[in-house]
C-alpha cells in the first residue's frame, strides 16, 4: 500500500510542474481535469489566463526553465535540436512508469490484504486507481500533442494519424477510471460554482470527444501520406515520430561526477567566481539569477581555461538580498545538450546549485 501510494502521490505533482494551463487554481483542477482542446482554441475550456492561441498546445510548464511545452519542443524536434530541458515525452515516460508503479503494488496489497473489502482498504485502491489512470491520460496526451504539433509545423500526415492514436490511448484511460469512479464518488463533486468546478470525471468525456472528433475531420480533409512542407526534414519527422511513440525504459543520464563544487557562500556585493570541469562538453553555458521567481534567469558563456570552464557572477548582480541560484547547460561534441546538476535519476532533487551569502 505504501508503495502504490508513493508512486500515485508522484503523478499530478509532476503534471502540474510540466503543463499549467492557469494559475489558478479555482481553473485548474488536473484531479478532474476540464480537457483544453488540442485542435481548436475555440472550444470551452476554463484557461483564459494561458497564452494565446488558447489551446493545449501553447500551454507553459510552471517551470519553464527546466521543462519545455508542447509546441516548443515541436520546434526543438522540426530543427533537429536539443535545448537540455525535460520534455512532455520525458514526462509522459515519467508519468507511464510511475503509474505502472502504483497499478503493480497495488494489485499485490489487494492479494495479500486481510480484508480488501474493508472500507480503508477500498478507500486507498479507489483513489491510488485514480491517481494512476491520471497518469496514463497525461502522458498518452502529451504524446498527442506533441504529434499534433508536428502535423502543424510539417503537415505530414502520418503525425496527425499517430496524435490521433494517442489521443485515443488517453480518451480510454479516462474513461477507464471514470467508471472506476462512478459508484464511488457523488455525480456532482462541487468545489466551485462553475461548470469546470463541478461534475464528475464522466461529465469531461464530451469535451475529449468533441477534440478528438475535430481531429477527426481535420483527418478527413487532409490529403498525402508522407509528404511535408518544403521547410521540414522528413527524416526528422519520422525520427520524431519513433521517438513520441517509445514507451520502452529509458535510463536517466548519470549525474557528472567531479563536474564542479558550489562555494560555501557568497558575500553581497562581491563577484563570484565559478569554474566546471567539462572534458567531455565544447560549449559551457551558465544561467543564474536570484532565488526570486519575480527576476528572469541570466545567462552568460564560460571561457575556457585549461581543462576548466570559468565565469564570474558580478559583483552588482551579487548585491542582493537573495541567495543565488545557478546550473550549467552543456553542449557536447555530438550536440547533444544537457543540464547540471539536474534532477537526480528517480527525478528527485532539485536542478540547480543554491549559493548563500556568508
Amino acid at each position: 500500500v505504501e508503495g502504490a501510494l508513493a508512486s500515485g502521490s508522484r503523478i499530478l505533482p509532476l503534471v502540474t510542474t510540466a503543463h499549467c494551463p492557469s494559475a489558478a487554481n479555482n481553473n485548474y483542477w488536473p484531479e478532474m481535469y476540464f480537457n483544453m482542446p488540442l485542435v481548436d482554441a475555440d472550444r470551452k475550456h476554463p484557461y483564459g489566463d494561458t497564452p494565446s492561441p488558447k489551446r493545449f498546445g501553447t500551454v507553459s510548464p510552471l517551470d519553464p526553465e527546466f521543462f519545455s511545452g508542447i509546441d516548443e519542443f515541436a520546434d526543438e524536434l522540426i530543427k533537429g535540436e536539443q535545448s537540455g530541458k525535460y520534455s512532455p515525452i520525458w514526462v509522459a515516460n515519467r508519468l507511464e512508469e510511475e503509474a505502472e508503479k502504483a497499478a503493480g503494488n497495488l494489485r499485490e496489497a489487494k492479494a495479500k490484504a486481510r480484508d480488501a473489502q474493508s472500507a480503508d482498504f477500498r478507500r486507498v485502491a479507489a483513489d491510488v486507481s485514480i491517481q494512476a489512470g491520471l497518469g496514463k491520460f497525461f502522458a498518452a496526451k502529451f504524446r498527442a500533442g506533441v504529434c499534433f504539433a508536428l502535423y502543424e509545423r510539417s503537415h505530414h500526415r502520418p503525425a496527425l494519424e499517430q496524435a490521433l492514436v494517442s489521443y485515443g490511448a488517453a480518451r480510454a484511460a479516462w474513461a477507464e477510471l471514470a467508471e472506476a469512479a462512478q459508484e464511488i464518488y457523488r455525480n456532482d463533486i462541487t468545489f466551485g460554482p462553475d461548470y469546470y468546478q463541478r461534475g464528475h470525471w464522466l461529465d469531461r468525456l464530451t469535451a475529449l470527444d468533441e477534440d478528438i472528433a475535430d481531429m477527426k475531420a481535420l483527418l478527413s480533409q487532409t490529403t498525402g501520406d508522407g509528404e511535408v512542407s518544403s521547410q521540414t526534414d522528413p527524416k526528422l519527422i519520422e525520427q520524431a515520430i519513433r521517438a513520441i511513440t517509445d514507451t520502452s525504459k529509458h535510463d536517466e543520464p548519470l549525474p557528472l561526477a567531479e563536474f564542479h563544487t558550489p562555494p560555501p557562500s557568497f558575500r553581497r556585493g562581491q563577484a563570484l567566481a565559478l569554474a566546471a570541469r567539462a572534458n567531455q562538453a565544447d560549449r559551457l553555458r551558465l544561467r543564474y539569477r536570484h532565488v526570486n521567481q519575480a527576476e528572469a534567469w541570466q545567462t552568460v558563456e564560460m571561457e575556457p581555461m585549461g581543462k576548466d570552464f570559468r565565469a564570474v557572477i558580478p559583483a552588482d548582480y551579487a548585491d542582493s538580498p537573495f541567495p543565488l541560484q545557478y546550473y550549467f547547460k552543456l553542449r557536447t561534441g555530438n550536440g547533444n545538450t544537457r543540464l547540471h546538476p539536474g534532477l537526480q535519476p528517480g527525478w528527485r532533487g532539485q536542478p540547480y546549485f543554491v549559493v548563500r551569502q556568508g
